[in-house]
């Protein structure tokens, strides 16, 4: 009996009837949908049916992967302070790794990125890579997760935008992109950046204000310092996240 198989199917089953629920009215919380439609909880059914595996090396990435998920949803559910939870929790899912890995007296550190090893070494991704773009209330919302993405802005006139990259190389061009007419104080752009790097190229005539958070990781800002200095109307506040990750803004000479 393949336990792997079963474990993926319940959790396709689940989510089919979730969606069916909502599509009737029956989920009246939008809250709950984007806690269950989010790339956080596709890393935790990845875990479990990674746990689900019979290879030692699989349930190891599973477990990673479920307490990943677990950390960066918890915001989403509890009100926590995540600067507060990231470091002690990323610490724990160490710990926790490095405890498993003396368990299972393994010594190869990158099992999560080598879940789909075939059987003459070939690396099979696919299942598991994702890679979506949402725009509503004029929010658009982009996530990228298990992937890799060279993409050109192609949403209209910017306003809001969130990115979320989770074990992924991401290259977003916002060179050609203009600021929405209705913008009354700022542009927002929100980035966080799991395991992942992120660059963006914007226009040299944004006057952008940097925020920076995270835990192991950053942004920099490669733009020269004639743009640095630029002091135009165009204000863009860019909200930077990194946990082992990071990324740059750049801007074309």
């Amino acid at each position: 009996m393949d336990s792997k198989r079963i474990v993926a199917g319940i959790i396709i089953m689940l989510l089919g009837t979730f969606l069916l629920l909502n599509n009737m009215g029956l989920i009246f919380s939008w809250n709950i949908y984007h806690i269950v439609i989010s790339w956080q909880s596709l890393l935790i059914a990845i875990g479990l049916v990674l746990l689900a595996d019979k290879k030692g090396d699989h349930k190891t990435a599973g477990i990673v992967l479920i307490l990943v998920g677990t950390i960066f949803l918890l915001p989403k559910i509890l009100p926590v302070n995540m600067k507060g939870i990231v470091v002690p929790l990323v610490l724990i899912a160490v710990g926790v790794v490095f405890i498993i890995k003396a368990a299972t007296k393994r010594t190869k550190l990158n099992n999560i990125y080598h879940y789909g090893i075939l059987g003459k070494g070939k690396k099979q991704f696919t299942d598991f890579e994702k890679s979506t773009t949402t725009n509503q209330g004029g929010v658009v919302h982009k996530e990228y997760v298990f992937s890799g993405s060279k993409e050109k802005w192609t949403q209209g006139k910017l306003n809001k935008l969130s990115i979320e990259a989770v074990f992924s190389g991401v290259e977003l061009d916002l060179s050609q992109a203009e600021l929405a007419d209705d913008i009354k104080v700022a542009a927002h752009i929100q980035i966080k950046s799991v395991f992942s790097g992120v660059i963006l190229y914007v226009p040299d005539d944004w006057n952008i204000m940097v925020q920076k958070d995270g835990a192991f990781g950053g942004f920099s800002d490669k733009r020269p310092n004639r743009v640095l200095k630029n002091t135009s109307d165009k204000l863009v506040v860019m909200e930077l996240e990194a946990v082992f990750g990071g990324g740059e803004i750049r801007c074309y000479e």
